[in-house]
Parts: C-alpha cells; sequence; structure tokens
C-alpha cells in the first residue's frame, strides 16, 4: 500500500500494549456485534413465524450459524474473487492484510509495511488483498466509525484509489473513543488520495459499501481473525509486532514461493 497502517489494536507508535485495546477486548468486540446480529435475526423470525415451531428452529440454527452471510451484491472494484477485500496485485503467493482504520498499530504497520509490499509487487507472483474490517466500531462516540472509513475506502477503490485513499485515513486517523471523521471531511481525504470523481462524494454520503463492510468483518471474523493488524502469507500468520515488519514479510513470502 502507499503508506497504510491497521489492528485493532492496541497498541501505540511506540509499539507498547494498551490495555484498553487488547486481542480479548476486540474480540469480544467482534462477538458482541455478532450476537447484536443473531438477537435481531431470532427476534425477525419470532414475530414472522410465531405459529410454525419448526421454522422458528429452522431461523435459531441460522442465528447461532458463525459462517459468514451471502456476500452483498454491490462490491467495489477490483475486489478479490472471495469478495473478502480490495485485490492490489495478482500472483500465485497470496498476502491477505486486515486493517482497521482506527487502530493506531495498523498505522504503523502501513507505514513499516510500505516498502516492502511495493518491492515484492514489483518483482511479481504476489497477490495483496487488503481487508479493511470494521472491529474497533464501538470504540468512537458515536459508534460506527470504523465501518464509515472503510465503506468510503471502499469508494475510493471504485476510482481506482484505494491504497492512495488508505494512506490518507491513517495519516488524519482520529483518536479513539471521539467522532471520527466526519463525512465531509472523509470526501475532502479522496481529494488528497488524487479522486476527482464526483460520484466518490455520493458513494460517501449514501455509505454505499456499508454491507460489504460487514461482510467482510464477518469472514475475517470466520477465519479466526480478532486482531488487526493482521498479516498472513497463504494463510500463515506474519508476526509484525517486531522492529522491522517489512523483513518479517518479505522472509514469508520468500519461504512460500520456493
Amino acid at each position: 500500500m502507499t503508506d497504510t497502517g491497521t489492528t485493532d489494536t492496541g497498541t501505540t507508535d511506540a509499539g507498547k500494549t494498551d490495555t484498553g485495546t487488547t486481542d480479548a477486548m476486540v474480540r469480544e468486540m467482534v462477538h458482541r456485534r455478532q450476537r447484536r446480529r443473531r438477537t435481531t435475526v431470532v427476534s425477525l423470525v419470532a414475530v414472522v413465524v410465531v405459529a410454525a415451531a419448526a421454522l422458528v428452529g429452522a431461523g435459531l440454527v441460522r442465528a447461532t450459524n458463525t459462517a459468514p452471510d451471502k456476500a452483498p451484491s454491490r462490491v467495489p472494484a477490483g475486489v478479490a474473487a472471495d469478495k473478502s477485500g480490495v485485490a492490489a496485485s495478482t500472483g500465485a503467493v497470496r498476502v491477505d492484510v486486515y486493517l482497521d482504520y482506527l487502530c493506531p498499530e495498523c498505522r504503523r504497520t502501513e507505514r513499516a509495511l510500505n516498502s516492502a509490499l511495493g518491492s515484492l509487487r514489483s518483482r511479481g507472483g504476489v497477490s495483496v488483498v487488503y481487508h479493511p474490517v470494521a472491529f474497533l466500531d464501538d470504540r468512537s462516540a458515536p459508534a460506527g466509525y470504523s465501518t464509515r472509513a472503510a465503506s468510503a475506502a471502499a469508494c475510493a477503490a471504485d476510482a481506482g484509489r484505494f491504497e492512495q485513499y488508505s494512506t490518507v485515513l491513517f495519516a488524519k486517523q482520529p483518536a479513539e473513543q471521539g467522532p471520527g471523521l466526519s463525512e465531509a471531511q472523509l470526501i475532502a481525504a479522496g481529494k488528497e488520495a488524487g479522486i476527482t470523481r464526483d460520484s466518490f462524494a455520493r458513494c460517501v454520503e449514501d455509505a454505499r459499501f456499508r454491507p460489504w463492510v460487514q461482510y467482510v468483518s464477518d469472514v475475517a471474523a470466520s477465519r479466526k481473525v480478532a486482531l488487526t493488524p493482521t498479516v498472513t502469507v497463504d494463510g500463515r500468520r506474519v508476526d509484525v509486532t517486531g522492529p522491522d515488519p517489512g523483513a518479517a514479510l518479505t522472509r514469508e513470502v520468500t519461504e512460500a514461493r520456493r
């Protein structure tokens, strides 16, 4: 990516772990979001089929199924084949980057991996897929900034500027527990990322890709990703918490190419 970062959390730029945003807390945020969705589904089933116990039972089975729902019909340009992320390149070795735009450590990681990712892609054979998740929605006030930012990033993907826009969002990353960037600020960030299409502003205003962000987050959770940033190479996690995340990623990709 061109300067972008991720992991929910809870580490500062200095690399120190913030006890308020630990892996366990993020996992609980994901589970809490899933429980809210389950409760909604169960309630709807109960109202619609009060006289059909069999159908209610089927609804409960679906509601407790942790597998993600089918991908929404509307997805941004450049999505990977599984529609769970934006593909920045194609190749035999797959690198997946899971990020949350409110995650301080994601910002550091995005910057640290920028050069390595660029070098790997220039040599070819690497498929880089970015997954903008919304694990930290509960850590903005009002809640929901992670989803709004990720939806706006998907709008940027439609304009062919996903990575550039991600870089701008991380440069302007708001503090946790605040309101996050406003709609107007998210639109203005597009201009900084080189987006000139008028349709971008409408896309952000409509929150057009909110359902897709939900899908991306659910797929990530189903893959046991509960922490951002998470980076994998052909499904194997890469430790990006060390002093040189780029070198760690390059070693994993080199090994996978053998």
